[in-house]
């Protein structure tokens, strides 16, 4: 397997940063000196300063006092106490949910907050994100806006089946400053319930502010921190090197095999390998050296590459032609292996979704404006 150079991974400084958060000796007194010279506090981007409270905890567990140990208590404290503030705004939501029958489970920051970090304030967060089976989604969305939630970002007019079933969750934000990304797939990658399935089948309990839920195995909770945080984002994802490793060193009843079959089986092994070669080679997890093999072996795919490339090397100039295999590539992994010959409607309708238009009618109008922005004023602009 190849890839090209992938814009979301770890800067210098960043990986630095990481060394200050995760290590356990006093190479992480280093590392943080090391950063606090040539970085500093004053103006950290996002992606780094949300590793700051992990930092505290770590040189506080080593016995360090430096210059900036205050500042970076109190910065800590700040993310506890947002933290607090947001699960308390969620908590609500989730018990009217299970007084539904709806079934609830926690992915992603919270749980991996509880599960694996020394405490939940070593993790800003600024949403909870939950999970509910795809047939309950209507109703999800429904309790969170009859409750005085609003979608934050782009939410078409009519909630019609097909919008469920080509894209994964809403992130709707509270008058009141809370905050849910409302899930009804685990990931966006592969909006199918197959692999939907594999999140429901292996859940585990756990408490949430006094409320009984359910959480993936470490298992899927390693295979979505993998394969979402190595997609670019304006904010530098780098936490998502914290949550893996983190969960590695706690966990020892992962499920490799499972791990790859399901990597490979749906086409995400290209976003799963590299960030556990990473892992491996920058951090020197407990990676199975044959997981790896097994996934940097499976076929990639024109349109999988150029899903790939879009997806962590946005900046990177792509032809129009390329940016449609990567929509065909997203699309073709919602069928789950049915024949897309059969469901060619279906891709016009998934467009649709994907350019965030209100009717297919817009479509047309869309792709020729795309395409001509590509051709003539700037080849990396996003189609």
């Amino acid at each position: 397997m190849t890839r090209p150079g992938v814009q979301s991974e770890p800067s210098s400084g960043q990986l630095l940063l990481l060394r200050a958060a995760l290590g356990q000796g006093a190479e992480s007194i280093t590392a943080w000196e090391e950063w606090e010279r040539d970085y500093g506090l004053d103006a950290p981007d996002e992606g780094s300063y949300r590793l700051l409270p992990l930092v505290h905890r770590n040189l506080l567990a080593l016995g360090y006092a430096g210059p900036h140990a205050n500042t970076l208590k109190g910065i800590h404290r700040r993310a506890w106490a947002g933290n607090q503030a947001l699960f308390s705004q969620v908590r609500p939501v989730i018990e009217e949910l299970r007084a539904e029958g709806i079934p609830v489970l926690l992915l992603k920051g919270v749980a991996l907050a509880y599960r694996y970090y020394p405490d939940s304030g070593c993790r800003p967060m600024r949403d909870v994100d939950i999970l509910v089976p795809s047939d309950r989604a209507r109703a999800l969305c429904r309790k969170l806006e009859e409750g005085g939630w609003r979608a934050l970002y782009w939410r078409p007019r009519a909630l019609r089946p097909s919008f469920f079933q080509f894209r994964h969750a809403i992130d709707y934000e509270h008058p009141s400053g809370g905050r849910v990304d409302a899930h009804w797939h685990a990931l966006n990658l592969c909006c199918h319930p197959a692999f939907d399935e594999l999140f429901w089948k292996y859940a585990e309990g756990m408490d949430f502010l006094g409320v009984p839920v359910r959480t993936c195995h470490a298992t899927e909770h390693l295979l979505e921190v993998c394969a979402h945080g190595i997609v670019y984002s304006p904010v530098p994802p780098v936490r998502w090197v914290a949550d893996a490793l983190l969960l590695l060193r706690a966990e020892r009843n992962l499920d490799w095999e499972r791990l790859v079959r399901t990597a490979r089986g749906f086409d995400i092994a290209p976003y799963v390998w590299p960030a556990l070669e990473l892992l491996r080679t920058k951090f020197d997890a407990p990676v199975p050296a044959e997981a790896l093999r097994e996934l940097e072996r499976a076929p990639v795919s024109a349109a999988v590459g150029a899903e790939f490339l879009r997806d962590t090397a946005p900046f990177e100039p792509r032809t129009a032609f390329q940016d449609l295999l990567a929509f065909y590539s997203r699309w073709r992994r919602s069928l789950g292996g049915a024949p897309p010959v059969k469901r060619w409607p279906g891709f016009a309708r998934y467009l649709q979704y994907a350019f965030e238009l209100e009717s297919l009618w817009a479509l047309p109008w869309q792709l020729a404006r795309s395409a001509f922005r590509r051709a003539f004023h700037d080849p990396a602009a996003p189609m």
